[in-house]
């Protein structure tokens, strides 16, 4: 007796795309927004609607880059005081992170040496000081032409303190899947069920770390009574133009992390 096949649905991809290449909008689904588009999952037909920008740079999973020694010891522990005051005395004032604009000067300092090119959307101190804390994955934007900048800033942070940044795969769910539509980790690729660890970062005092903000990432909790403080920074390069001659800050080449280089 023949076995019956079930018939696969396909997702939808017909998009119309700009003079480079970039998605502008669903060119089949009439009555929608043209600056959104749909991707269906094949399996159980339901559908995720992102922003046009969300595929921007083809196979973003490798975008990120770190940098050490940017500060001397010095900078890294007054920020770090200076992070940490503004914890014990102004945290009331900043329910919801700083903000778009900064307003303090240790941290424009910070800013002028690690913006890599963006306009800043957001910003905040982070305090990673739980042991017991369950980590989970977060996505820090579902849209493309953001990244996300970290500045460690414990200044006696050892490998053995935990607190690791990490970057995943973009598979841990279904809406990642989709969002993922130009990478090897979306419905029906090989690696669709490959949920792994991209790269991972010690907090080393004064590291930077740049990454895409589609990526999704888990910071994991301290080891101990130890506190790892960062200063965690969104930003866009959509529109971005520099305040002055100045100002213009050299575009990090967004590459794959080698790993013989990471500590």
């Amino acid at each position: 007796m023949a076995k019956s096949k079930k018939s696969k649905k396909k997702v939808i991809n017909d998009f119309d795309r700009d003079d480079l290449g970039n998605i502008i909008g669903n060119k089949n689904l009439e009555g929608r927004d043209l600056q959104k588009f749909v991707l269906t999952n094949p399996t159980t037909g339901e559908e995720y609607e992102f922003d046009a920008d969300a595929l921007v740079g083809e196979d973003w999973t490798g975008m990120s880059q770190n940098a050490d020694a940017i500060f001397s010891s010095e900078e890294i522990e007054k920020y770090y005081d200076k992070a940490i005051d503004m914890k014990l005395n102004e945290a009331n004032d900043f329910p919801d992170g700083l903000g778009s604009e900064i307003k303090h000067d240790w941290i424009q300092e910070v800013w002028n040496k690690v913006n890599p090119g963006v306009k800043m959307l957001s910003h905040r101190v982070n305090n990673n000081n739980d042991s017991t804390r369950m980590p989970k994955w977060q996505m820090n934007s579902w849209t493309g032409n953001q990244y996300t900048i970290v500045l460690f800033l414990t200044p006696d942070m050892q490998p053995e303190d935990g607190g690791a940044l990490e970057l995943w795969t973009p598979n841990l769910s279904d809406k990642m899947k989709a969002l993922a539509c130009n990478t090897l980790y979306t419905f029906g690729s090989e690696q669709e069920h490959n949920q792994d660890l991209l790269y991972s970062f010690w907090p080393r005092p004064g590291r930077q770390v740049v990454f895409d903000s589609r990526i999704p990432n888990m910071e994991r909790p301290v080891n101990g009574d130890k506190a790892c403080v960062s200063l965690v920074f969104q930003g866009t390069n959509k529109g971005y133009t520099p305040e002055s001659t100045d100002d213009v800050v050299e575009e990090i080449d967004y590459s794959e992390v080698d790993f013989s280089e990471v500590e």
